[in-house]
C-alpha cells in the first residue's frame, strides 16, 4: 500500500504528535526529510549540514528504504560497521550522534516506541589503524617554545599564541572581532563565532552553546599579544564594504583564515621546528592542560573553556593524569 507521506505529516503531525495509524509505515528516508526540515532554523546551519552529509553518505544507503518502525539496533550497528574501513573514528562517532538524534525525535513524537541507537550500538573496534584519530593533543613546553620560535615571522604566530593563552575554539578565533576585546577591563567577551559553508560562504553565528558565550580574563601575555595584533590591524589594508574589516585576524587578502588553513600552516611550522605536527585544536587542549597543571579547579576551567558539560572538562583531567602517570613511571627506569 502506498502511503501519502505529505498528507500524514501535514494533517496529523502539525500538533507535534503523529496519530495516524499508518505513520509507522513511513521509511527512514521520509522521516529524515521531515526531521531535517524541522531542525533547520532551530539548530546551527553547520550542524544541519553535517547531519545531512552523514545521513546521505552513511545512513541512507543502509537503512534509508526501511520502514522506520522496523529499524533495530543491529541495523544501526551495520551503518557504523560499514564505515570502519574507510572513515575516521570521529566521523563514525558523529554519524552515530546524527542517527540517534533523528530516531530520538521520532520517539519524542510517538512515531516509534524506542530509539534503536541504544547502548548496544557502539563504535566498531576494528577501525582501520590508518584512520584512527591520533592527534597530538598535548604539547610539552619544549614543543611550544620550538613552535613559537619557528612561527615568529609567520601570520600564524599571534593567533596561535592567543589560543595558548585563552583556549579559544577555532571558530571563536576566526570570528574574533575588536568589539569583543575589552582592553579597559582586561577581558575578551566571546559573543559569536564564524563558520564557513560552501553554499553560504562565511557567516557569523552564535557560540557553540549557551556556556560558550563567556568572558575570558586577559593575562599579561594575552594583553601583549592583542596589542601587537591591534598594531597589525591598524596597518592592515581594508575593504570599505567588507564585513570582515573588524576581525582581529585575517589572511593577507583581508578574509577569514579557514580552520584547515591554520592546520596546514601549523604543519608547515612543525616541520620547520622539527616537532610532531598537531592541529589548532591541540593548542586549545594544551591551554586546558596548563590550567590543570596550575591547579585551576574543574568548575572554573569548564567556564573558561565554555564547556556545556563538565564531563568534557573532566575527560581532559583524566588525560592529563594519565600523561603525568606515564612520565612519572618512566622515571623508574632511571633507578
Amino acid at each position: 500500500m502506498e502511503i501519502n507521506t505529505m498528507n500524514i505529516f501535514s494533517n496529523e503531525y502539525s500538533s507535534g504528535i503523529a496519530n495516524n495509524p499508518n505513520i509507522h509505515l513511513i521509511t527512514v528516508n521520509e522521516w529524515f526529510l521531515q526531521w531535517i526540515g524541522i531542525i533547520d532554523g532551530i539548530r546551527k546551519p553547520k550542524t544541519v549540514s553535517n547531519y545531512t552529509n552523514y545521513y546521505n553518505k552513511n545512513i541512507k544507503p543502509i537503512i534509508g528504504n526501511m520502514p522506520i518502525s522496523k529499524v533495530k539496533p543491529m541495523h544501526c550497528c551495520k551503518v557504523l560497521q560499514n564505515m570502519s574501513s574507510t572513515y575516521k573514528e570521529s566521523s563514525i562517532k558523529q554519524t552515530r550522534v546524527a542517527m540517534s538524534c533523528m530516531f530520538q525525535y521520532a520517539v519524542d513524537n510517538d512515531v516509534i516506541f524506542k530509539n534503536p541507537v541504544g547502548k548496544s550500538v557502539v563504535i566498531p573496534t576494528n577501525i582501520n589503524l590508518a584512520n584512527k584519530d591520533t592527534r597530538h593533543l598535548l604539547l610539552s613546553q619544549e614543543e611550544i617554545d620550538s613552535f613559537l620560535t619557528a612561527a615568529k615571522k609567520t601570520p600564524y604566530y599571534l593567533p596561535c599564541s592567543l589560543v595558548l593563552e585563552t583556549g579559544l575554539r577555532a571558530g571563536e578565533l576566526i570570528g574574533l572581532t575588536w568589539d569583543e576585546i575589552d582592553f579597559e577591563n582586561n577581558y575578551i567577551h566571546i559573543r559569536h563565532t564564524m563558520q564557513y559553508d560552501k553554499s553560504r560562504g562565511w557567516y557569523f553565528s552564535t557560540p557553540k552553546s549557551k556556556q560558550s558565550s563567556r568572558d575570558i580574563y586577559m593575562t599579561v601575555k594575552c594583553r601583549k599579544i592583542l596589542i601587537k595584533a591591534k598594531e597589525a590591524y591598524i596597518n592592515r589594508k581594508k575593504d570599505r564594504d567588507s564585513i570582515f574589516n573588524n576581525l582581529v585576524f585575517t589572511s593577507i587578502h583581508g578574509t577569514p583564515i579557514r580552520n584547515n588553513s591554520y592546520d596546514i600552516g601549523i604543519n608547515s611550522i612543525c616541520k620547520k621546528a622539527g616537532i610532531n605536527r598537531f592541529s589548532i585544536h591541540s593548542l586549545r587542549h594544551t591551554f586546558a592542560s596548563r590550567c590543570i597543571m596550575a591547579g585551576i579547579s574543574p568548575k572554573v576551567l569548564q567556564t573558561v573553556m565554555g564547556h556545556s558539560d563538565i564531563s568534557t572538562t573532566l575527560n581532559i583531567y583524566v588525560h592529563i593524569d594519565n600523561s603525568i602517570n606515564e612520565t612519572e613511571m618512566k622515571k623508574l627506569s632511571m633507578i
